[in-house]
């Protein structure tokens, strides 16, 4: 199924975690109250960096489709799929 990722951004007590309460209403719509998908995200992104020294093995397009696969993967597997991805992470 394919996905579309959308983020919600806001700083504590804008009404993010409320405009995921009201978008979770649908049912083609997955918003999750938080997700660890910013900190996986992060912890992969850094060990491609230039701080570590296989990050040469790696070409752009590369990293690319393994940050653009870890999305696919962690919502691709949810008991439910869902069409539309909001993600509250404020990372």
């Amino acid at each position: 199924m394919d996905h579309t990722f959308h983020f919600i951004s806001g700083l504590p007590r804008s009404g993010s975690t409320l405009l995921s309460a009201i978008l979770k209403q649908n049912p083609r719509i997955h918003a999750a109250m938080s997700s660890p998908i910013g900190h996986i995200f992060r912890a992969i992104f850094n060990a491609m960096g230039a701080d570590n020294e296989f990050s040469v093995f790696l070409n752009e397009t590369q990293k690319r489709a393994l940050l653009e696969g870890l999305f696919t993967a962690y919502y691709g597997s949810m008991d439910e799929p869902r069409e539309v991805i909001f993600d509250t992470n404020r990372l």
